[in-house]
């Protein structure tokens, strides 16, 4: 299982994406023989309402099925990728009955 992490417009320490890159792994141990890579794009969403808001997108890739991509909103960079993870976990549980 590959871990592709992206964060747009901020500058990440090790330490940070080694927490993060933990985060990943632990939430989708159960489905890493299914899973071939994981990318991860955390950006800044620019809004009049919506400030300080962050997206997270998953892309998960399953080999010899479709690909899974889940988007989440949060308010800081952890928060986002936690409902990210369990969006899907979620999908991934309900659609492919993968264990």
């Amino acid at each position: 299982m590959k871990l592709k992490l992206t964060v747009k417009n901020k500058v990440m320490n090790a330490a940070t994406r080694v927490k993060l890159s933990k985060l990943v792994s632990t939430q989708l141990t159960q489905y890493e023989t299914n899973i071939r890579q994981i990318d991860v794009q955390v950006s800044d969403i620019t809004h009049a309402q919506h400030t300080g808001l962050k997206l997270c997108h998953i892309n998960l890739s399953l080999p010899g099925l479709p690909d899974i991509s889940v988007k989440a909103k949060g308010k800081d960079l952890l928060q986002a990728l936690k409902r990210a993870l369990n969006n899907s976990q979620l999908v991934l549980s309900q659609k492919y009955n993968l264990s």
